[in-house]
């Protein structure tokens, strides 16, 4: 008589084991790598932002600017006189400066009286952002900013509108 025995032999359950193990653990990888992209995309979609902002509000004033003034060889604080229309007792001073890593905008009026002040961009690397001249009315700009470990740098050439001077 054959007895026929119903089950698994004890290398079939080894086998199965070692293939569920190296399943799951191309599975746990996976995941680990979609969880450490996701928060490099978070990441990015903070910081970039930030930078063109920056970029953005500067490059607009500038570009309106009478005057353009800095002394500091990194360009910040940085200060512009722009006209608000014919009569020069309108015009405005507007003064970029860090806070930490955050960059704000000030409004002064002709009696260097605060106006507003508003928080263009946060995360900046502030030895890393420059201002500065390139030729007669083209200036450099250049914002870098971070979060951990994800780095956005970005540069302007600003070119000053031609009445503006």
């Amino acid at each position: 008589m054959k007895r026929r025995e119903k089950g698994f032999t004890l290398i079939e359950v080894i086998i199965a084991i070692a293939i569920s193990g190296m399943i799951m653990a191309a599975l746990a990888m996976t995941t680990v790598t979609l969880l450490a992209n996701h928060r490099r995309s978070t990441d990015q979609n903070i910081v970039l932002p930030q930078v063109q902002n920056a970029g953005c509000w500067i490059s607009h004033d500038v570009q309106m600017a009478k005057d353009v003034i800095f002394d500091n060889p990194s360009g910040f604080p940085l200060t512009l006189d722009i006209p608000i229309d014919t009569d020069k007792n309108n015009d405005e001073s507007v003064v970029y400066l860090f806070d930490g890593n955050k960059l704000k905008r000030q409004v002064y009026d002709l009696s260097d009286t605060l106006i507003s002040e508003t928080l263009i961009a946060r995360y900046i690397n502030v030895e890393d952002s420059t201002f500065g001249i390139q030729d007669s009315n083209i200036y450099k700009l250049t914002i870098k900013a971070s979060k951990d470990k994800t780095v956005v740098e970005k540069s302007y050439e600003i070119v000053q509108r031609l009445g503006a001077r």
